[in-house]
């Protein structure tokens, strides 16, 4: 007998593979498209993420150099503290200076009379150094041997302890005080009159000598 031979065709569409559908298919697409495009986005996220701290990273270290900087400014620049003494200072020369101008503004007036040098009265005036007095008016008369005096005081108390200092200078030395009028009234400050002329009127007067002492 002889053999029989066959011949099978594989490319007959029976014997191929099956093939996917569509959906499948397009499944598969939108799948790899997406996972693509979160790799990228990763990379993308990575690459910003790294630039972002590289920068912060600087930044910090220029903030970092500029506080050092300013640290070495501060400790070369000098204390700008007020100094309290030298405050308290400056304004008792700027009182002793204001005293001075209104001593030398009143000598200029011709009031005064050019035989006549009442420089020691208005120049001690202004070396008293009485807290809570403040003068605002001097008149000097009858040749020097009359003085009045007009300004405003914190406390009635202070104008006793002012005659008495003036009785330590020597233009004032042996004067005294016949007319002493403290205006009282709901100011801070209290307005008074000093006169060593003796009062017209016969209503009693409080007098002080520059002695300090009660007539």
């Amino acid at each position: 007998m002889q053999p029989i031979k066959h011949q099978i065709n594989l490319y007959l569409p029976r014997f191929r593979p099956p093939k996917l559908s569509q959906d499948v298919l397009k499944f598969i697409k939108v799948c790899s498209i997406s996972w693509l495009i979160l790799i990228v986005l990763a990379l993308v996220l990575y690459v910003v993420q790294s630039y972002l701290e590289t920068e912060i990273l600087d930044l910090n270290k220029e903030q970092a150099y500029q506080a050092n900087i300013l640290s070495e400014l501060n400790a070369q620049a000098p204390s700008m503290s007020v100094d309290k003494n030298l405050e308290q200072s400056i304004e008792r020369e700027k009182q002793l200076l204001a005293n001075k101008k209104r001593a030398i503004s009143f000598l200029r007036q011709d009031t005064i009379s050019k035989k006549n040098s009442f420089t020691p009265l208005v120049a001690q005036l202004s070396q008293q150094a009485i807290e809570g007095i403040w003068l605002s008016k001097i008149e000097i008369m009858n040749q020097g041997s009359d003085i009045q005096l007009y300004g405003f005081a914190q406390n009635p108390n202070q104008i006793s302890r002012y005659i008495a200092a003036l009785g330590e200078k020597n233009a004032y030395r042996g004067r005294t005080f016949k007319q002493i009028n403290v205006l009282q009234g709901e100011l801070r400050w209290k307005q008074f009159f000093l006169s060593t002329k003796q009062q017209v009127n016969n209503t009693s007067v409080n007098v002080i000598s520059a002695g300090g002492e009660n007539e």
